[in-house]
């Protein structure tokens, strides 16, 4: 099967990244690999009308991708991308091929236009018979923390998503807790802040921070450790192997109340109680019924606080921790080989 993998800018990928474990782990399956920037997907129709991509580099099979260690296992797409014997070249996409998206606009501000183009031409090329995962039009909705207004209020904290500044005020300053503001995409906990009633000049610290872009201000929710779980769903699932998660804990450095691994935080082995699960499970499967086949859900306590849909990290952490290739179960699943 050949699979075509989109990302934001090849050069970026880090071989603990778990883009660079699907990859290798599709060339293990002898899956025909290549490797595109967003910008790259390309329809024609002069001639014979197709897709294309127009700089893929395919991905060698590579001795080193058969490795069991999750380190060497990775390394081979970091190599494997500048590798001088896989130039970039012109590649046409036809119907039963598959393009896996693993962009993310959310860290690509200065191209926004390149990745919506990216995704419109995705939708036309899966009507013509390719397939893609995850849907492309349900990218663009999920992708937005205002997605959070489809799932149950028992599932999530109480929330308003509005540009409105005095709403976003009567909110924090009625809310019996703190508050987290952030704009509706962003990755990374980028320009989250913690608010509350109690501090002086609310109104400004919130205008400074966000101008007047619309925002989700959420309840700040109470768990057992600070930070929050990355869950990672597939097919309407929680992904769980012989008793253990795919997925990571990430707590705060000692300064910040953000868990994510780029502000500081750090990974952990991950559980869930039976509420934090029930919530998980309901989030793959409201993901599912709408074509986000592989996900993560993010959690604080017992509550959905975000969905990540384009390019669901970590794995790495996750493999580490369990010793479970989890990288090799989702790309089975996802690419099932023919008996």
């Amino acid at each position: 099967m050949r699979v075509f993998v989109f990302v934001n800018q090849i050069e970026e990928i880090g071989y603990r990244q778990t883009t660079a474990l699907l990859i290798a782990s599709f060339v293990r399956q002898k899956h025909h690999v290549f490797l595109a920037n967003v910008d790259a997907l390309a329809f024609s129709a002069t001639g014979d009308q197709a897709f294309a991509c127009t700089m893929a580099k395919e991905i060698p099979f590579a001795a080193d991708c058969q490795s069991e260690d999750v380190e060497a296992f990775a390394k081979s797409t970091a190599t494997a991308k500048s590798n001088a014997t896989a130039p970039a070249r012109f590649e046409p996409i036809e119907a039963g091929d598959v393009i896996m998206i693993r962009t993310n606009p959310g860290r690509d501000a200065s191209r926004v236009q390149i990745h919506e183009s990216f995704l419109h031409l995705c939708a036309a090329a899966e009507s013509t018979g390719v397939r893609v995962i995850n849907s492309p039009q349900q990218l663009r909705y999920f992708a937005s923390k205002s997605s959070l207004v489809t799932v149950d209020p028992k599932f999530r904290p109480a929330m308003i998503v509005t540009n409105e500044p005095k709403q976003i005020l009567d909110f924090i300053n009625c809310s019996p807790v703190d508050c987290v503001a952030k704009p509706l995409f962003g990755s990374r906990g980028e320009n989250v802040i913690r608010v509350s009633k109690s501090n002086s000049d609310l109104e400004q610290t919130l205008s400074d921070s966000f101008g007047d872009t619309t925002l989700v201000v959420q309840q700040f929710v109470d768990a057992d450790h600070p930070g929050d779980k990355r869950v990672v769903v597939l097919d309407g699932e929680i992904l769980e192997v012989d008793g253990h998660l795919a997925g990571i804990e990430r707590h705060p450095a000692s300064n910040d109340f953000r868990a994510n691994l780029h502000a500081g935080g750090s990974a952990h082995d991950l559980t869930l109680s039976p509420t934090a699960r029930s919530a998980a499970q309901y989030g793959a499967e409201l993901l599912a019924a709408n074509g986000i086949r592989l996900a993560g859900v993010d959690l604080i306590g017992d509550r959905i606080i975000e969905f990540n849909v384009f390019s669901t990290g970590g794995l790495y952490d996750a493999i580490r921790f369990s010793d479970v290739r989890f990288d090799d179960v989702i790309a089975e699943r996802l690419l099932p080989t023919s008996p």
